[in-house]
């Protein structure tokens, strides 16, 4: 279930977005060639991590929610899951979001979706995540962690989700408002991480050293964004990312994608 900025406020409730799975949603990010709209989306998020759209951040609820999916997990015989400090932060960013704009939904409004920020503000990690939402607002007593994972259950497909066995790093983000909760799940198993971050606007050598970093079998490459078109552009798109070949099957790959950049000249 999507939910609109308007009902998600309209009245007191739980609520569910629509589990999001690690592929990018198909073309509905900016164009490649629009560096303004990646630049600015870029910062907001930078901004949001810190910016808890009027609430406050829940630290100790975000490792909460962790504790209780593993919990899950250990129940389901899953494997547990690792805190990943830069799924916390594309996680945080967009929790603080969803309080700033009030709105419940894994897309952002201008078309960006979880992949995207985690390579907009993972400068190290080559890997796709999943997401969940979780969304509360009335009165009386503020939802807990468990609570609002208890309602991730309630659902098959946030539930297969959470308990998936290929995950292997995950991260939370709770913002409390006076009379709402969002709370926000993203589940990973990063393909490699870069030795060093790679700078949000990246010049040749340091794009040259990323390219470098990581073993030849892991076939590192320079691509538009996924999820995203090309756009008109004359020469080399301002915006790029970095990515990588997971092997599925014999002859067979999976694209993973890695840190978007911006393009830049010394």
């Amino acid at each position: 279930m999507s939910l609109s900025r308007r009902s998600a406020l309209a009245s007191g409730f739980a609520a569910l977005a629509a589990p999001a799975l690690a592929e990018p949603v198909r073309d509905a990010a900016p164009p490649a060639s629009d560096a303004f709209a990646w630049r600015g989306y870029e910062a907001l998020l930078r901004a949001r991590i810190e910016d808890a759209g009027g609430g406050r951040f829940d630290e100790d609820g975000a490792r909460a929610a962790l504790d209780a999916t593993n919990a899950a997990r250990r129940a389901a015989g899953a494997p547990v899951l690792a805190w990943h400090d830069e799924l916390s932060a594309a996680a945080r960013a967009h929790a603080g979001d969803l309080a700033r704009r009030a709105y419940v939904e894994h897309l952002s409004p201008e078309g960006f979706d979880p992949s995207h920020r985690l390579w907009l503000l993972g400068r190290t990690t080559i890997g796709s995540p999943s997401e969940n939402i979780a969304y509360h607002h009335g009165d009386g007593p503020p939802a807990s962690a468990a609570h609002l994972i208890g309602r991730l259950r309630k659902s098959p497909g946030h539930w297969a989700n959470l308990l998936r066995a290929s995950h292997t790093h995950a991260a939370y983000a709770l913002v409390r408002g006076p009379r709402s909760a969002w709370l926000v799940g993203l589940y990973a198993q990063p393909l490699a991480a870069l030795p060093e971050p790679l700078p949000f606007q990246a010049q040749g050598p340091d794009i040259a050293r990323a390219l470098r970093s990581l073993p030849n079998d892991l076939r590192l490459r320079l691509a538009v964004p996924q999820g995203a078109r090309l756009g008109k552009v004359e020469g080399t798109p301002p915006v790029m990312q970095l990515t990588a070949l997971r092997r599925t099957d014999v002859g067979r790959f999976d694209v993973i994608g890695g840190p978007i950049f911006l393009a830049t000249q010394a």
